[in-house]
């Protein structure tokens, strides 16, 4: 044993299996983007999802929905307006509230994007079980609920 009570073996820590899917995950996107012919840049990919599942939602709500800042919020959808994916909508009841919606450019291609991450899926669960599939996804948003937990409380 090590003076700091580590074992001369370290186990393999999640968060750099996280990690490795994660930069995974955005080369396959950036590809999958390219071979598609979509119009937007992968890091648009949260912000246009939220509004394709949420139609008329607030700024406030995807920075919420998609655990980021309001700053990179507002810079993406941004990108997508500049891209004619998104239009913005001011609320009739509070002026400063604006709702945001998909534009019928964004609907075009909702089917590719949805292919996109459908076939990611498919890579990513290839060679679990049926049963394996749920419990692994499972057990990834208990620990992304632990971590919320941690920020609510500290």
């Amino acid at each position: 044993m090590l003076e700091d009570n580590t074992s001369m073996t370290q186990p393999e820590y999640i968060n750099r299996v996280i990690s490795y899917l994660y930069r995974y995950g955005q080369r396959f996107l950036v590809k999958k983007f390219k071979e598609y012919g979509l119009p937007f840049e992968v890091g648009q990919l949260p912000f246009i999802m939220q509004i394709y599942r949420n139609p008329g939602i607030t700024q406030e709500g995807i920075s919420a929905n998609a655990v980021m800042d309001k700053g990179t919020t507002a810079r993406g959808v941004k990108r997508l307006e500049k891209l004619g994916l998104a239009a913005r909508e001011t609320d009739l009841r509070d002026r400063r509230v604006n709702h945001i919606y998909p534009t019928p450019a964004a609907l075009e291609i909702k089917g590719r994007v949805y292919r996109i991450i459908d076939e990611l899926h498919r890579v990513l669960y290839r060679g679990l079980s049926e049963d394996e599939i749920p419990l692994a996804v499972s057990l990834l948003f208990r620990m992304k609920d632990n971590m919320k937990d941690y920020f609510s409380n500290n």
